[in-house]
């Protein structure tokens, strides 16, 4: 019974059983057929790591903001009340990683091909 135990316990940990609540953002932004930008962003227990797999300029152009609302009040319909406070900018060269430790809970972050880009509301 112990040895059933065991190999259970094993065939679990093959098939990923892993109870860690994660979040993760993929961005592609495909022009005329050619993939301009390509990168991956995940979030576990207060960790999040971006990398950057492919850009047309040969980096991914990093911003992390969170924004506070007044009560009543969407970020997402536009209204000028909500304020934006960044929290990190960076570059990632392609083919690289970056880990960021303690980020807020609900931040929110874009990523372009150059730093004269402007992410979107």
């Amino acid at each position: 019974m112990h040895f059933l135990t065991i190999l259970l316990s094993c065939l679990l940990a093959l098939f990923g059983v892993d109870e860690r609540p994660t979040t993760t953002s993929i961005t592609r932004v495909v022009g005329d057929g050619t993939e301009l930008l390509f990168s991956k962003t995940t979030q576990v227990e207060g960790q999040t790591v971006f990398e950057c797999f492919s850009s047309a300029s040969g980096g991914c152009h990093y911003r992390i903001w969170e924004e506070s609302c007044p009560a009543g009040a969407h970020a997402a319909s536009g209204d000028q009340a909500c304020q934006r406070h960044e929290l990190d900018r960076f570059e990632l060269a392609v083919g690289r990683r970056h880990q960021v430790q303690g980020l807020p809970r609900g931040f929110r972050h874009c990523v372009t091909t150059g730093t004269d880009a402007s992410c979107a509301s």
